[in-house]
C-alpha cells in the first residue's frame, strides 16, 4: 500500500515537472507566431510569412525541453521524495528521522527548517515523556503510603499510639497530594501565558518583608537569622506572581538552611533593572545539581524529598521567564547558595512613588 502511495506521488510529480516544461514552450511559441504575425500585418510587402513555421520550432524545443525536465525531475524527484518520506514517518510519531543538509541543494532550507523541527518535537516529546514519569512517580508514592498505612489501620491491632502515628503520616501524604496537584495546575497554567495579566505599580521592599513576615513560623522554628536589607523600591508586574516567586525562593532557603543558619535578602537598582538575591548558609549544590534545579520534580538532595516535590524552583523560574527577567545561581558545597533575580522594574525613577 504504501509502495503504491509512493509510486502515485512520484507520477504525479513527473508529470507536474513535464507539465512546467512543456507549458513555457507553447507559451514561447505562441508569443514567437504573435510577434511574427504583428510584424506580417505592419509589413504587408513580407512574403516569407508562414504560420508552420512555428510548429519547426515548438517541436524540437520541446523535445529539448522535455530532456532536460527529465533529468532534472529525476535529480529533484529523489531529494523531494526523501523529503516527503521522512516527514510521512515524522506524521505517524517517529521523531528521529534526520536528513543530509550536505547535498540537499535546492532545497537545502527546507531540508535544515525540517531537521530543526525534527529537533524541536524531539524535545517536546522528551519533556513529555519526562514530566508523565515523573509526575507518576511524584504521584504514586504519596498514594502508596497511604494506602500501606491505611492497610494497617484496618487489617491489625494497633495501639493508640500507633493509630495517632499512622494518621498523621496519611494526612501529611495527603497533604502533600493536595500541593502536587496545586502546584502542577499552577506550572501548566504558567506554561499557557505568554504574557502578565493585571500589572500595578506597587512595592517590592514591602512586599519581600511581607514574604519574611508569612514564613516566620518556618524560619523560627530552626532558629534561622533571617535580614532584609534594601531600599525602597517599585516595580510594575502583578503583586501575586511575583509573590509567588519570592515565597517558593525564601522556602527553598530555609529547607536547606540549617538550625542556627542565616539567610539575607538584599536588593537594588541597576539602570532599569531591580536586583533582588537571597542567600543562604545551608549545605550548598554540586555542578551536576545547579544544571538540574529548574527541572520539573527533579531534587538534589533525596534526603529532602519527603517535604518537597521539585516544583518550586521550575515555578519560580518560568515566573521570571514571564516578567521577563533572568534568575542565575551561586553555589558550592558547603557553602550555601545565592539566588538572583533580575527584573525590569516597568517604570522609571522619576515615577516610583
Amino acid at each position: 500500500m504504501k509502495h503504491r502511495d509512493r509510486c502515485e506521488r512520484d507520477t504525479q510529480l513527473q508529470n507536474y515537472f513535464a507539465i512546467l516544461a512543456i507549458v513555457p514552450a507553447v507559451i514561447s511559441i505562441m508569443a514567437y507566431e504573435f510577434v511574427d504575425y504583428m510584424i506580417f500585418i505592419l509589413h504587408p510587402w513580407r512574403t516569407d510569412y508562414n504560420p508552420l513555421n512555428g510548429l519547426g520550432i515548438l517541436i524540437p524545443m520541446a523535445l529539448m525541453m522535455e530532456l532536460i525536465t527529465f533529468f532534472f525531475s529525476r535529480h529533484l524527484l529523489k531529494k523531494v521524495s526523501r523529503l516527503t518520506t521522512a516527514i510521512s514517518r515524522v506524521a505517524q510519531g517517529d521523531f528521529h528521522v534526520t536528513l543530509d543538509e550536505t547535498h540537499a541543494a535546492p532545497l537545502k532550507e527546507i531540508v535544515r527548517d525540517f531537521n530543526k523541527m525534527v529537533q524541536e518535537l524531539q524535545s517536546v516529546e522528551t519533556l513529555r515523556r519526562d514530566f508523565i514519569n515523573n509526575f507518576s512517580h511524584e504521584f504514586k508514592t504519596p498514594i502508596a503510603s497511604i494506602n500501606g498505612f491505611a492497610q494497617l489501620l484496618l487489617d491489625t491491632e494497633v495501639s493508640k499510639e500507633e493509630q495517632r502515628e499512622y494518621l498523621q503520616i496519611i494526612s501529611e501524604e495527603s497533604s502533600r497530594l493536595t500541593r502536587l496537584a496545586e502546584q502542577t495546575m499552577m506550572l501548566s497554567r504558567l506554561d499557557s501565558q505568554q504574557k502578565i495579566p493585571d500589572r500595578e505599580v506597587y512595592s517590592l521592599d514591602e512586599q519581600l518583608r511581607q514574604t519574611a513576615i508569612l514564613l516566620s513560623p518556618a524560619w523560627s522554628e530552626k532558629q534561622i537569622d533571617l535580614t532584609v536589607d534594601m531600599p525602597p523600591m517599585s516595580c510594575y508586574c502583578n503583586p501575586a506572581l511575583l509573590s509567588q516567586l519570592w515565597i517558593n525562593l525564601l522556602n527553598n532557603a530555609i529547607k536547606f538552611t540549617p538550625e542556627n543558619g542565616t539567610i539575607s535578602i538584599f536588593a537594588h537598582r541597576e539602570g532599569t533593572n531591580l536586583l533582588v538575591s537571597i542567600q543562604d548558609t545551608g549545605c550548598g549544590m554540586t555542578e551536576e545539581q545547579l544544571a538540574h534545579i529548574f527541572h520539573r520534580y527533579y531534587q538534589g538532595n533525596r534526603s529532602h524529598s519527603s517535604s518537597g516535590l521539585g516544583l518550586g524552583l521550575s515555578i519560580a523560574h518560568r515566573i521570571v521567564e514571564l516578567c521577563g527577567g533572568k534568575i542565575d545561581v551561586e553555589s558550592k558545597p558547603g557553602a550555601g547558595s545565592r539566588f538572583t533575580v533580575t527584573l525590569p522594574a516597568g517604570i522609571t525613577e522619576s515615577e516610583q512613588p
